[in-house]
Order: C-alpha cells, then sequence, then structure tokens
C-alpha cells in the first residue's frame, strides 16, 4: 500500500495513481483524471441499431423470421448442444436447451431439444435427415439408439 501525497488515501499497490485524486505515488497530478462516478457514459462500440430518442423500435423484417422453432428432440444435454454446434456450423443458427427438465420431472416422453430460427426450420430438418443417414451408415442405427 502506498498513501497519496495530495488526498492521503490509501492506495493498492497495482494502482500507479490514486483512486480518489489521480495524483501519482510521485505527486505528480493528471489533468485529465475523472472520478468513474462522474464521467460520462461512452457510447458503445457496437452498432445496436437502436432507435433515438422517442423513436418507436422498428418492427422486424419479418415478424415471424426469427422466432425460435423446436426441430429436433434430443436423448440427452450432450446429443443436443452436439446438434445444435453442428448445425450451426453448417450455416443454420441453432441452440439447444440447457437443462433437461424433462428428466428432472420424470417424464420419460421427450428430452432435451434444439431450436432453430422459423425460417431455418426446413434446412435443419433436411440436414438432421442426412446427418441421421450417415449416422446410420457408420454405427448400424440412429441417433435415438435404436
Amino acid at each position: 500500500m502506498w498513501t497519496c501525497p495530495k488526498c492521503g488515501k490509501k492506495i493498492d499497490p497495482s494502482l500507479d495513481v490514486c483512486w480518489s485524486c489521480g495524483t501519482s505515488n510521485d505527486g505528480i497530478e493528471d489533468p485529465t483524471f475523472v472520478l468513474a462516478d462522474t464521467a460520462p457514459p461512452q457510447e458503445s462500440p457496437l452498432d445496436l441499431d437502436m432507435p433515438v430518442g422517442d423513436e418507436p423500435i422498428p418492427e422486424p423484417a419479418s415478424p415471424l423470421g426469427g422466432d425460435l422453432v423446436e426441430c429436433y428432440w434430443a436423448l440427452d444435454l450432450m446429443q443436443a448442444t452436439f446438434l445444435a454446434d453442428q448445425l450451426t456450423e453448417a450455416g443454420i443458427p441453432a441452440v439447444s436447451d440447457t437443462h433437461d427438465m424433462h428428466d428432472a420431472l420424470g417424464s420419460m416422453s421427450s428430452g432435451p431439444r434444439v431450436w432453430v430460427r422459423a425460417e431455418d426450420l426446413a434446412r435443419a430438418r433436411a440436414w438432421l435427415a442426412e446427418y441421421e443417414e450417415k449416422f446410420k451408415a457408420e454405427h448400424g442405427h440412429g441417433l435415438s439408439g435404436r
């Protein structure tokens, strides 16, 4: 610890300037120092395409296009995650359930699911059917183990 020569605050040795006044251990004040609480928020480097002021949020080009729909029931979370990753690598954005609520609640009729955008459902199902055929050819059974 070092003590700020200007304001007397105790400063962690990993800091080069006082967190309270911006003065270095040598007594040199930083003229550009601003307390974090008083600094204005910085502009985001991301272009979020957000409305300005009171403008309404624009409607998406296809209101249903971004809705997620179920495209596959997996045996377990590992399979759901694997298939979602494979679909995404194939250019079809997909996500999987992160918890198997069916298992937790004792339901054996279904498992964790893989989800895609509604607009990608047909492509995802076609990709999954092709993958299932390749899997059967290599392993002698389908993805469900039957």
